[in-house]
């Protein structure tokens, strides 16, 4: 499981990386009570974190080109510190008490664009520092880095919105893109430079991407999935678990709770899939989605939080087992050149009805109730899983790639 830290590239992009997930883990929380703090509208809270995804669906697929196309370590350096200004910019008007809610909405888009740009590229850069062979032995140890990360900050994060507000939770993840740049920059400059077949213009680059996942139906229909999973899911998890621990739960400590528990559930799934390699992956990362279905129907009741720490397991062990098989059979199942493309358009199809759903959350609370959505988004996860088995291509996918150009239907 840790043979890919012998490799001094990954091991730098490793260590830097955990540093940022710390920091990525306070930021969540810290944000959505600093938007109920400053307007107490679950309304204005889905904006906000609206505001975080809709950079990447629009700006994803050009930054997967990007990945393909220029070098990785420095897309991913630059866009390190665009989210350390975003970040710090956002603690400093927090702490100085001068936010309003349209500046968090600008610093969250801004935010949001070096997302956009940095995560199709890593996924890139992973396969450029480890061979095939250990894609998923890094996976998970970068799944689990950022479990273990979430289950520390989690509780920090808790009792700093408890104790002296969301503006110093916002400043140490601020602080945490620094350290990610700086072991960025001690990777070689050669390291997952420009791509082998990515010369021709950007446009072209994603028009190549977008086929390269449209003759694959397993991806294709694995896309399809999640995002509708975001959408009706997860996304009302997002926005209206706040709230519900807001109104009844106690506020940021009880929600922090639910946050542990959900890193913790990650950290066990990231030892799992280390060693945990179905032969059909892709039937195995769907039967683990509904693992989630519990915390929303939970939530809906509200449940006592011990009983909400246990879904938040459960959901934890689905989010890191399902994205660490997906990511693999990413990265074995396609060219490497091609890999931060397919990666874009898996996040933009992942991601695009998630603003939507983000969106909406708060108005259908408003309008139907908070339980109706919560139970409909659990019930909902249950029923995608169900149709998405009966497509025959998803059985077809197994553990062992033929070569980077074959399972193309």
């Amino acid at each position: 499981m840790f043979s890919p830290l012998a490799a001094r590239d990954f091991r730098r992009y490793y260590l830097g990386q955990t540093a940022s997930s710390f920091g990525d883990s306070l930021t969540p929380l810290a944000i959505a009570f600093a938007v109920l703090h400053l307007t107490g509208s679950p309304i204005d809270l889905g904006i906000v974190v609206l505001s975080t995804r809709l950079p990447i669906v629009l700006l994803t697929l050009l930054g997967g080109a990007a990945g393909d196309r220029f070098s990785r370590r420095t897309i991913m350096l630059v866009t390190d510190l665009v989210r350390f200004g975003a970040h710090g910019t956002t603690a400093v008007l927090l702490l100085t008490g001068t936010a309003q809610l349209w500046m968090l909405v600008v610093l969250q888009l801004l935010a949001g664009v070096g997302s956009a740009f940095f995560n199709p590229a890593a996924v890139g850069l992973v396969t450029s520092l480890v061979g095939r062979e250990s894609l998923q032995a890094a996976n998970s140890l970068i799944s689990i880095s950022r479990s273990t990360a979430s289950i520390l900050a989690l509780g920090a994060a808790g009792a700093l919105v408890a104790l002296v507000g969301p503006g110093w939770a916002i400043l140490v993840d601020a602080l945490t893109f620094l350290v990610s740049a700086a072991f960025l920059h001690r990777l070689p400059r050669a390291v997952a430079a420009e791509r082998p077949g990515s010369t021709g213009g950007l446009l072209a680059s994603i028009g190549d991407g977008l086929s390269q996942v449209g003759r694959r139906t397993w991806l294709w229909v694995w896309i399809v999935h999640i995002a509708v999973g975001n959408a009706l899911v997860i996304s009302p998890i997002l926005v209206l678990g706040p709230y519900v621990a807001d109104q009844h739960l106690g506020g940021a400590p009880a929600w922090s709770a639910i946050g542990i528990a959900y890193a913790a559930g990650g950290l066990a799934a990231g030892v799992i899939s280390a060693h945990w390699r179905p032969a059909r992956p892709m039937v195995a990362a769907l039967l683990v989605f509904l693992l989630i279905a519990p915390l929303p129907a939970l939530l809906a009741l509200p449940a006592s939080v011990w009983q909400l720490t246990i879904a938040g397991i459960a959901a934890g062990a689905e989010l890191v087992l399902y994205n660490v098989i997906q990511t693999t059979a990413v990265q074995r199942h396609l060219p490497e050149e091609f890999v931060a493309r397919a990666t874009s358009v898996s996040m933009l199809g992942a991601l695009v009805a998630a603003p939507l759903g983000m969106g909406l959350a708060g108005p259908a609370a408003a309008f139907f109730g908070t339980r109706p959505v919560l139970i409909a988004g659990a019930a909902t996860a249950v029923l995608i899983t169900a149709v998405t088995l009966l497509v025959p291509a998803v059985w077809r996918i197994r553990d062992t790639p033929t070569s980077p150009t074959a399972e193309k239907r």
